[in-house]
């Protein structure tokens, strides 16, 4: 039977996965979805347009301007810390207050592209599992392990601490076994992160301040990946 009513209980749980995405998250499009299920994740209800959900209550629940047709409600993935560090042979990428969620969902991306082992979201980051940050990451967050902890936590690893700074020293980021470590493009790191960490330049020209927290991801990955291909 066909759901046109918003007090329906499914309408309601896909709406606060959506907004919360706390215990459950949500993704859209039929390949997204399809995907989602062939890398192991739980579904716990898919549901199709005109089929499951009337269009009106489907289209009111669609992040995307041209709904794609079929939403999946799953269950959050979990992933313990000690996951994020037991390669060697590679980084972690630890974001602390990156706020805007399309850059943490870009920087998922980046991280399978050069292979880190996967991304730390400190306090007062976006969460990387929000419908927007999932669209950024272009489907990588299939793929990349994301937790979630404390600065205290990620410091107890042990793992040297590299973060981007104009007026760092000029030297490459590590190969591997480090944490490469980007704040808001505000703030910088938060002071308890900022002390452990070890500072590299990335230089640019005067004609801009500073450049997007998702850019100098990039370059960080890219120059650390090299040295390991």
């Amino acid at each position: 039977m066909k759901i046109s009513s918003r007090q329906n209980p499914w309408f309601k749980r896909i709406r606060e996965a959506i907004r919360e995405h706390a215990g459950e998250i949500v993704i859209e499009g039929p390949k997204p979805v399809a995907d989602a299920i062939a890398a192991g994740w739980k579904p716990v209800k898919v549901v199709t347009r005109d089929v499951d959900f009337s269009s009106e209550i489907f289209d009111a629940l669609a992040e995307t301007k041209s709904p794609q047709n079929v939403i999946g409600l799953f269950e959050r993935p979990f992933v313990a810390l000690d996951a994020l560090f037991a390669r060697e042979t590679s980084v972690v990428i630890a974001l602390d207050g990156v706020q805007d969620p399309g850059n943490v969902g870009t920087i998922v991306r980046l991280a399978a592209a050069f292979d880190a082992n996967g991304v730390v979201l400190l306090p007062g980051c976006a969460d990387a599992f929000g419908p927007k940050a999932i669209r950024s990451s272009a489907g990588a967050i299939l793929t990349v392990p994301v937790v979630t902890c404390t600065t205290p936590e990620l410091l107890a690893r042990g793992w040297p601490v590299i973060a981007a700074d104009g007026g760092g020293e000029n030297a490459d980021p590590p190969a591997a076994r480090a944490v490469l470590a980007l704040g808001s493009e505000g703030a910088g790191l938060s002071p308890s992160l900022a002390s452990a960490a070890r500072t590299i330049a990335i230089r640019i020209s005067g004609r801009i301040e500073s450049l997007n927290v998702a850019s100098a991801a990039a370059i960080l990955l890219a120059r650390s990946y090299d040295q390991r291909a």
